[in-house]
């Protein structure tokens, strides 16, 4: 007999950060052999028509699971990824003068 060495175990374990082509950054949560659970961000623009105006932009942000096979997400390297965040309008930042 031959031993196997499960390696679904290894790539982007429960706790992690992890890219998703479509989803954006996630964090992985659950774990059953090579499906891995995930909870990402989900933005909804608000409707600003009744509003005062004061108010410029509004959206809900509310946080979904979704399961998805190890090979679609890339460990998150949030230094190199940070663009991509930032173009996805995941990354949001004020600069201070």
């Amino acid at each position: 007999m031959s031993n196997v060495v499960d390696l679904a175990g290894f790539q982007c374990p429960v706790g992690s950060m992890a890219m998703h082509s479509v989803h954006g950054l996630v964090e992985v949560f659950s774990q059953e052999g090579w499906m891995r659970g995930v909870l990402y961000e989900h933005h909804e623009e608000l409707s600003l028509a009744h509003e005062s105006d004061d108010v410029i932009f509004a959206e809900h942000i509310e946080m979904r699971e979704v399961w998805v096979h190890v090979r679609e997400l890339a460990e998150a390297d949030l230094a190199k990824d940070i663009e991509n965040l930032r173009k996805r309008g995941q990354f949001l930042f004020d600069t201070v003068d």
